[in-house]
């Protein structure tokens, strides 16, 4: 079991809100949480700078709607904490602010672009300010065909994300990992500025962290989830799962959140107990995401249910 002295980022929730209804959410149906005040964050902040934990992804809901997130965002500043935020897009003038106002290698923004059409004011910010852009690997459109002039603008990062499922709908517009990362691959190969995003219980992110190598996936090795409220989890598929709370920042001891027992899985890694054993990536994949085997199975040891797609072709989706 690999226990490491921190995780190298949060990903934390200032609040739950959102203005959209995206049919790909991952946070869709969780209980909902008032969002993070003030005071409590700050506390979260000197609990994080003990810990020594770099890094930390402000995520959402829509984290432009907090009220107080410029506050907030000149908190993590003065904690040198460097920032990622992502937000769909719909707040242009509080994006171009932060992005104005805060160097990328501090505060990078990143914009989900996976609805068009897209603003003009967004569109303009784009070109303006080059943040990340994201979507959602969809089969029937792999990149969003207003999406792909911004692929050969210089500065532009592009992540095509391999997307969760929360139910049997979804799968309709998922397939299994081994396209996707052969997908991928060849358009990295076209777009020198596109990279995937995709949990690390398929390929682990040895590069970055070579502990991952030995590991289930990243929870509890490179990261944690944090609710607003400061209740702390392996990763944010468990929000919806109360049992699987590690314990809350603004009341529990750091060390005794990290050492919790239920880290315990996630932290080891003797073999890829996927069914599939002759998929090309099998050797090398360490059984895809674990959240999702226990949201659809019951069970942390169970497939990904993305890579028994293909098994489930003749399943009625309505």
């Amino acid at each position: 079991m690999i226990l490491t002295d921190r995780p190298s980022y949060l990903q934390f929730y200032p609040t739950l809100a959102c203005n959209e209804r995206c049919d790909f959410c991952f946070n869709r149906n969780i209980t909902p949480v008032k969002d993070v005040t003030i005071p409590e964050f700050e506390r979260l902040l000197a609990v994080i700078g003990k810990a020594g934990i770099p890094s930390i992804d402000i995520l959402g809901g829509e984290p432009t709607l907090h009220p107080d997130l410029l506050n907030l965002m000149d908190l993590l500043s003065n904690h040198q904490l460097k920032v990622n935020i992502s937000s769909n897009g719909s707040d242009v003038p509080l994006l171009r602010l932060l992005s104005e106002h805060y160097p990328q290698e501090a505060v990078r923004v990143g914009v989900s672009v996976n609805t068009p059409p897209l603003s003009l004011d967004l569109h303009n910010y784009i070109l303006g300010c080059r943040p990340v852009l994201k979507s959602i690997f969809d089969p029937q459109s792999i990149i969003p065909e207003f999406c792909r002039s911004y692929l050969e603008l210089p500065g532009i990062d592009y992540f095509l994300i391999y997307m969760d499922v929360l139910e049997v709908r979804d799968l309709v517009r998922s397939v299994p990992f081994y396209k996707y990362y052969r997908k991928l691959e060849r358009l990295k190969k076209d777009y020198g500025e596109l990279d995937g995003v995709f949990c690390s219980g398929f390929i682990p992110d040895v590069r970055a962290c070579p502990a991952l190598e030995w590991t289930r996936c990243p929870a509890g090795t490179t990261k944690l989830s944090v609710l607003p409220d400061g209740t702390v989890y392996p990763c944010y598929l468990f929000f919806r799962y109360p049992q699987f709370a590690l314990g809350n920042l603004l009341h529990d001891d750091f060390e005794t959140i990290w050492r919790h027992p239920i880290l315990d899985h996630f932290r080891r890694f003797d073999k890829n107990r996927c069914p599939k054993s002759a998929c090309d990536l099998h050797g090398v994949c360490h059984g895809g995401c674990p959240a999702l085997s226990y949201l659809f199975y019951g069970d942390l040891q169970g497939p990904d249910p993305r890579c028994l797609r293909e098994d489930l072709d003749g399943v009625r989706w309505d």
